[in-house]
């Protein structure tokens, strides 16, 4: 168990905040600078309450407005490191792993784990204003208040300023062509089993066991509530093989990858679940930021139509309806957020999009796809201009840089306001992001797509896909599809292939991935403020970008126990399917674990170069299991399988067998020196009461063939045992180098690590 304090080490000299400052009206917003630690709170504004407010609530009335703080209720460095200590805690693991990711292998809390203080909130609603989002991430709270209200908020002493919330209209979709009835084999069928394909790790599989979303048991329904099936590659795209192959999706799909164990979300108007494009994808989480519930589909309050965009945006993604409709990343497992309310000509929604960030982030979420964009409307003083538009200055553009920052991939739509220049809207002027552009199947230009550059002058967009006939489900008929037009058809597909690119480089930054990207783009070579670096090729992104091609063996499935399933009888066989190295001709290990799920334990662990294991050990009675099993490549290199499985045991037949005697505790430490060059050290410790237990030391190489038994005795506990390797295998040869594995079994259970040899 790893303690605190090794979670979060050095925290005061390692923190990064990057506060963004929101300064008074006629001031341009500060470029977000990292700091080192604790820092005093900001100043309050020399006019709380903006000119720009004002003018918004003396024209409308009741208004919605930015409330920002000056801090968060801590005073000084002591406090500010154990709010971030407490905070870190309650950051999920998936969430944890992807950040550290982005910082070198290490999370480190920061400020925006911060929650905005509790009493800021309740003061600011007992002014009578409606407080609509809290964002930590701003430091911030969208309200909605009179001017009466906002003066008594703005005499509040921890409020910085208060601003108008800007107004925008949703980019829909320049033309939508006639419905298209669907065609026999819609759903599937045959090609859609939960196990079926090749034994060459290409096929698609459950995301189960993970525990990623604490929202899920009570918003998620169907595959993604408990992950039911697998989508395995289908045998006809229908008319979406044309927007595939213009990115190469399809190649991707050949070789093994469809997102599988990747999370997106979608921003977007709301979702009808149901239609036969998108009924048998993974859903883990959904949230209507509108009406504040947990249902993304249409509610009574809803226009008609309120469905459409996202509907059709996520099956561009996502879609898996067989000869139909499927999208690059059909195997992933989905976020739905529903953040556009089509009900009025000028919403209010920044408050909504970064609100839907902010919680993505804090499920794990590794893609965010929005179609949605955010821009000067209707003339208000208080609107954005082109000039905001400089990476930094808009609410979702911060927003969507803090998401990136946080190890999020974050595919937006350009706007579909082209041809001429500088027609970009927010957030696609985020400087960390990909901003998409929109081409015809042809790869020419789409007269509306949106061109850059940025106010600061750097290249928009970063990639194009098709945006021109690009087929997308139509929400009104779960049987229907049709084609549409619009930067928000090409910003799924370019979500899709980053989905795809970061299953294959679980390793990658959110840099790196951007990079391959744009950089094995068709026009990388010439990028301008209309194509950007051009359409994406997806295979070359994995396969040919200038971070190397893959290092992970590829995604591979469990078989038997089956996910939730009985066992009634030992010894019990775990089997999954084998996978493969990129590389060709690098032969692989499997690494097996079983584990208890309360409490959470690990109770057996071995490695094998073989597709199955027997357990031959104790399993208790009416006892819950999980499984799962790591592929290994020579480099030392893991790919964990697509799930883990989990499997309860019956209460009254032989598998619980004689409990065994207390189990010794074992610590097997890692050799010294490592690497070797001619002899080393191997130390393991057995504690715990005295008695004789079984005891075997053996070493493996990368193929798994024994190479040496070290040891294989009854030993008495406690003791404290080393043993040294002179490098020669059973037969006295010598070893040559390469990456070997030593694994001590002690009364049934295994362990091991990996050592290198050096000749």
């Amino acid at each position: 168990m790893t303690t605190r304090a090794a979670r979060f080490p050095s925290i005061l000299s390692t923190v990064v905040a990057g506060l963004f400052c929101m300064l008074p009206s006629g001031a341009a917003a500060a470029r977000p600078e990292p700091h080192a630690a604790y820092s005093a709170p900001a100043p309050r504004a020399p006019q709380v309450l903006s000119d720009r407010a004002l003018a918004r609530l003396r024209s409308e009335g009741r208004s919605v407005l930015w409330v920002f703080f000056t801090d968060k209720a801590e005073r000084d460095a002591g406090s500010f490191a154990r709010a971030l200590r407490d905070a870190g805690e309650r950051v999920t693991p998936r969430a944890m792993a992807r950040r550290a990711r982005e910082t070198g292998g290490r999370f480190v809390p920061d400020f925006y784990d911060l929650a905005v203080p509790a009493p800021y909130v309740d003061a600011i609603a007992g002014t009578g204003a409606r407080v609509r989002h809290v964002s930590k991430w701003l430091n911030a709270a969208s309200v909605e208040a009179d001017e009466a209200e906002a003066r008594r908020i703005s005499a509040l002493p921890f409020v910085r300023i208060v601003t108008p919330a800007r107004k925008s209209r949703r980019v829909e979709p320049v033309s939508v062509g006639p419905a298209q009835p669907g065609v026999d084999g819609g759903q599937g069928g045959s090609e859609g089993g939960s196990q079926g394909g090749a034994d060459d790790g290409s096929q698609g599989g459950e995301f189960g066991g993970t525990g990623l979303s604490p929202e899920c048991p009570s918003t998620c329904t169907g595959p993604g509530a408990g992950g039911s099936t697998a989508l395995n590659k289908p045998a006809n795209y229908g008319p979406a093989v044309t927007q595939l192959t213009g990115i190469n999706a399809i190649a991707a799909h050949d070789s093994g990858w469809s997102a599988a164990g990747v999370i997106v979300s979608m921003f977007d108007t709301g979702y009808n679940k149901a239609h036969l494009a998108n009924n048998q994808l993974k859903r883990i989480a959904e949230r209507d930021f509108i009406f504040g519930d947990g249902e993304t589909a249409n509610e009574p309050a809803d226009v008609a139509s309120q469905w459409d965009h996202g509907t059709g945006t996520w099956s561009v993604l996502g879609g898996y309806w067989i000869s139909n409709l499927i999208g690059p990343a059909y195997n992933a497992a989905f976020v739905l957020a529903k953040t556009e309310d089509t009900r009025s000509e000028t919403p209010v929604e920044e408050d909504n999009w970064v609100a839907a960030a902010e919680w993505a982030d804090s499920i794990g979420v590794d893609v965010i796809s929005s179609s949605l964009a955010y821009f000067d409307f209707d003339g208000a003083g208080d609107d954005y201009a082109y000039m905001d538009l400089d990476g930094y200055t808009t609410v979702v553009t911060r927003g969507a840089i803090v998401a990136a920052r946080r190890g999020i991939v974050v595919a937006t739509a350009m706007a579909n306001s082209g041809p001429l220049g500088r027609t970009l809207q927010a957030p696609a002027d985020a400087d960390s992001i990909l901003s998409c552009g929109a081409v015809d199947s042809g790869n020419n230009i789409a007269g509306f797509s949106s061109r850059g550059n940025t106010a600061d002058g750097r290249i928009k967009p970063e990639v194009v896909a098709q945006g021109v006939a690009t087929w997308w489900a139509l929400a009104a008929n779960i049987n229907s599809s049709g084609t549409a037009n619009g930067t928000s058809l090409s910003t799924p597909l370019i979500g899709g292939a980053a989905a795809l690119v970061r299953e294959a480089h679980p390793e990658w930054t959110v840099a790196q991935i951007r990079d391959a990207l744009k950089l094995t783009a068709d026009k990388a070579s010439t990028p301008d403020s209309v194509y950007g670096w051009g359409r994406i090729n997806v295979v070359k992104a994995i396969y040919g970008s200038l971070h190397g091609g893959p290092v992970y063996p590829k995604p591979f499935n469990l078989l038997v126990p089956v996910n939730n399933g009985l066992v009634a009888s030992a010894p019990v066989t775990f089997r999954w399917r084998r996978t493969v190295d990129p590389n060709p001709g690098d032969a692989l290990t499997y690494t097996f674990e079983l584990r208890t799920v309360t409490p959470d334990a690990s109770i057996f662990t071995t490695t094998t170069p073989d597709s199955f294991t027997v357990f031959p050990g104790y399993l208790g009675p009416s006892t819950t299991y999980e499984w799962f099993v790591t592929a290994n490549d020579p480099l030392s290199h893991g790919r964990e399988s697509r799930e883990r499985f989990r499997f309860t045991t019956s209460p009254t037949t032989g598998v619980g067998g004689t409990p065994p005697p207390s189990a010794p505790q074992v610590t097997l430490h890692q050799n010294r020196p490592n690497p070797v060059r001619s002899l080393t050290r191997i130390e393991y410790t057995l504690g715990g009461s005295s008695g004789a237990v079984s005891v075997t030391l053996r070493l493996f190489d990368a193929r798994g063939r024994l190479v040496r038994t070290l040891v294989d005795e009854r030993a008495t506990t406690p003791t404290q045992c080393s043993i040294d390797w002179d490098g020669l295998d059973e037969n006295g040869s010598r070893a040559g180098s390469g990456i070997y594995y030593y694994e001590l079994s002690v009364a049934g259970k295994s362990y091991s690590k990996r050592l290198v040899l050096m000749r």
